[in-house]
């Protein structure tokens, strides 16, 4: 049996803060972290965040900060699905084929998996899920085709997969 997990330490919240904060940024860059080092040591005198005290790591946070980074996690969907996007008139289809009973599996990995296999987008190997804000508007519309298809010509759905269908009427993607 695993013990339960304990609740994450500032410093430790402090030190993820910043690694995100470098990377929206633009401090670190795959394979190159120069500039991040060099913040860390103009700010706080130490070349990895590991060393910073508890004033360093307010110190960089705070540059962080003023350089543009935002470390409050946004409502939940609400920059994943912005209101009028293709992405979100994609993810309300898939919604409403689950309320309808047509999809077993409504969560946003499925969405995702149903994407890379039918929207026709070449990926690396092992590429197997494809979120539908990485599209480019013509491989979103073929997926919100192939969807709309699907729920025309959709499955019987059950009584209780009925009842939940309580969506009125879909997001308009806007070009």
């Amino acid at each position: 049996m695993k013990a339960a997990r304990s609740a994450k330490s500032p410093r430790s919240t402090e030190l993820a803060k910043i690694h995100i904060g470098a990377e929206q940024i633009g401090l670190r860059r795959h394979g190159d972290d120069s500039a991040y080092r060099d913040m860390l040591w103009s700010i706080a005198r130490v070349r990895s965040a590991k060393d910073l005290d508890a004033g360093g790591r307010q110190a960089v946070l705070k540059h962080l900060r003023n350089c543009g980074f935002t470390d409050h996690s946004p409502k939940a969907g609400a920059e994943r699905y912005k209101r009028g996007t293709p992405a979100a008139l994609i993810r309300w289809l898939w919604t409403d084929l689950a309320n309808k009973g047509i999809v077993q599996d409504r969560s946003d990995r499925a969405l995702r998996r149903y994407i890379a296999r039918h929207a026709n987008v070449a990926g690396p190997a092992g590429f197997d899920e494809m979120a539908p804000q990485h599209l480019t508007r013509s491989a979103a519309s073929d997926v919100i085709e192939q969807l709309k298809g699907w729920l025309s010509r959709g499955a019987s759905p059950s009584p209780a997969a009925a009842e939940k269908s309580t969506a009125s009427s879909p997001p308009q993607a806007t070009e």
